[in-house]
């Protein structure tokens, strides 16, 4: 008795511990192609906002960043011919080329930078806030006699 008491305990455990890691998958993760093909969608619909989206939540400058890339790329209508994905600088960190043509078959290249940011990669856009708030710039070193 005390054995089926333990087993139906364990089971219960487990099906709790399964419904708790799936987390909310409505949004669902997402990964460096999905982003690189949302990135091209938002080209192709000259969707400032959506571009926007794709950058981490409260970059400051993301926006205007994102309105900057539409004016110089959007409305070709690409159709991607590859993503290619490499994380140079760790796995958190990624560099992705995407390669497509446009609705008169003139070819069009992109690097889009990333970043992991949760379950979600994410295009860099905007700066962090608080960014550059102390007056020094990243680039700043610290130079004594």
């Amino acid at each position: 008795m005390k054995e089926k008491s333990l087993l139906l305990s364990a089971v219960g455990a487990c099906v709790l511990l399964a419904g708790c890691s799936q987390g909310d998958t409505s949004t669902g993760s997402r990964t460096e192609q999905d982003t690189a093909k949302a990135y091209v969608a938002a080209l192709n619909a000259s969707d400032v906002d959506a571009l926007a989206k794709l950058a981490p939540t409260g970059h400051q400058g993301a926006t205007r960043e994102a309105q900057e890339i539409i004016a110089a790329d959007s409305g070709r209508d690409l159709k991607i011919e590859s993503v290619r994905v490499s994380h140079d600088f760790g796995p958190n960190v990624a560099s992705t080329h995407v390669t497509a043509t446009d609705h008169q078959g003139k070819p069009f290249s992109t690097y889009i930078q990333m970043s992991r940011d949760d379950d979600n990669w994410v295009i860099v856009l905007g700066q962090a806030p608080g960014f550059g708030e102390d007056g020094k710039s990243p680039s700043s070193t610290d130079k004594r006699g």
